[in-house]
């Protein structure tokens, strides 16, 4: 006589730091599975949620459950207090705090435009006196507030990855204060100084900070502060004016853009792939295999995914701040006679408006999709301006046609997008289009800077 088995479901039952495997016959109920596991559940007070987080009825037999399937216990007692507590840690720090850390961030860009428009050094910051106190009393205040910044507890990634750019910029404005814009090519230098301000203090902010995602804020900041300090070194040695910088960081813009997402998830190999287990051959005869990090608990994975995301909105927003701010700086020259000049200007404007409009698609966050916007907005006025400046009152009338077909299109386009409608086509199209701005732009904007007369006469020296 043949007996056969009794016919069971295989499920995995999460508890805290406990994991147990077990098999279900199909007559028990799950109720009755995790009392003989040794667990007791207070109605109230503990909730067994499968795998999409829905609270699974006890009484369920193991007939109808999946095979496989995973439930986790969950002690609503403990949660609780913690959301308490974080909510009344969020109350006790008050919603205008951010608005302070905007307003610093501001007054110091605006500190930094008036000394720099002061060229001729009739204004309050004519004396070197009054320079040395304005650059020692910003200079100060930023590392004061860059020390409250490093102190304060992390609780939300973007509104502490925009509270960094504060101390940057008051670090930025007491660079600029401190050199007189009337000397030669003084303009030039205090920008420069500015810069190599702000990227040494964001450098040792990431070096000094303990907090993972406000280190990593920091660290995307203090590299693209260094490198754009790299650019204005460079031309200075190089002889070219202000504008030519501004115009060469101006068109950095989109390739920056364009390579941050690729730096935002470090991590080691071994959390991709387990290459013990797979592996069957090295790649070289001295190569080393990752080690694998083995379990891997929430808490890392929330702490990289942080991470992450502090490097992104700090990258994202300083380098629309940087087009923003740059490209009016590049029009402050008028536009020369060559044509490859007027044809780079046209080009860097043009390819700069594009690849900021469209990389915002690639965004969800608000603070993502609206900061590179604004700098399209800021972009494309600026080029409105400087074309009116140059073709008078016939190009406004052009101008102002362009903008309302413009304004009168997406009108139209937006009532099928509300509507929810998608094109995968018209997708891809945009896809192409901003990698072309995206590699244009940097070689429009050497063109923009009169790059190939320096070259032309290196070479006759």
């Amino acid at each position: 006589m043949l007996l056969s088995a009794p016919e069971r479901r295989k499920i995995v039952v999460l508890s805290g730091d406990r994991r147990i495997d077990a098999a279900l016959p199909f007559d028990d109920t799950l109720g009755e599975a995790l009392a003989g596991l040794g667990y007791v559940l207070e109605p109230g007070r503990h909730a067994v949620l499968d795998r999409s987080g829905a609270e699974v009825d006890l009484g369920s037999p193991g007939g109808d459950l999946h095979d496989g399937a995973l439930f986790s216990i969950v002690d609503l007692q403990i949660v609780a207090p913690r959301e308490q507590k974080v909510g009344k840690a969020s109350a006790q720090t008050p919603a205008d705090s951010s608005a302070l850390w905007w307003m610093l961030g501001t007054l110091a860009i605006l500190i930094a435009g008036i000394a720099l428009l002061d060229s001729h050094g009739t204004g309050v910051l004519a004396q070197p006196a009054a320079r040395f106190v304005g650059s020692f009393v910003l200079g100060a205040g930023s590392v004061a507030s860059a020390v409250l910044w490093a102190m304060r507890r992390p609780r939300d990634v973007t509104s502490e990855s925009l509270a960094m750019l504060a101390p940057l910029a008051l670090a930025f404005a007491a660079g600029v204060v401190a050199i007189d814009p009337g000397i030669e090519a003084g303009a030039h230098l205090a920008v420069l100084t500015g810069l190599l301000a702000a990227g040494v203090l964001a450098t040792m902010l990431a070096a000094v900070v303990d907090a993972l995602r406000l280190r990593s804020a920091a660290s995307v900041a203090s590299i693209v502060l260094l490198g754009l300090s790299a650019i204005w070194g460079i031309t200075l040695l190089a002889g070219m004016d202000a504008a030519a910088a501004a115009a060469l960081s101006a068109g950095a813009v989109p390739l920056g853009m364009r390579f941050l997402p690729s730096t935002l998830v470090n991590v080691s190999d071994g959390y991709h792939i387990d290459y013990k287990h797979f592996m069957s051959s090295r790649w070289t005869v001295r190569g080393a295999i990752p080690e694998s990090p083995g379990r891997i608990e929430m808490a890392e994975i929330r702490e990289v995914v942080d991470a992450s995301s502090a490097r992104l909105v700090a990258g994202m927003v300083l380098l629309s701040v940087v087009a923003a701010l740059f490209l009016p700086a590049a029009f402050s020259r008028p536009v020369g006679d060559g044509g490859f000049v007027l044809g780079g200007t046209i080009g860097l404007v043009c390819t700069l408006a594009i690849s900021l409009v469209l990389v915002a698609r690639h965004h969800v966050a608000p603070v993502l999709r609206w900061s590179p916007r604004a700098a399209a907005g800021i972009v494309v006025l600026v080029a409105a301006v400087g074309v009116s400046a140059m073709f008078g009152q016939t190009a406004v009338f052009v101008i102002a046609g362009g903008l309302l077909l413009v304004g009168i299109g997406a009108a139209f386009v937006l009532i099928p997008i509300g509507r929810g409608a998608r094109s995968l086509a018209w997708s891809r199209l945009a896809d192409i289009v901003e990698w072309l701005a995206v590699a244009l732009s940097f070689p429009a904007a050497l063109l923009a800077a009169d790059v190939l007369s320096v070259v032309r006469g290196m070479m006759s020296s």
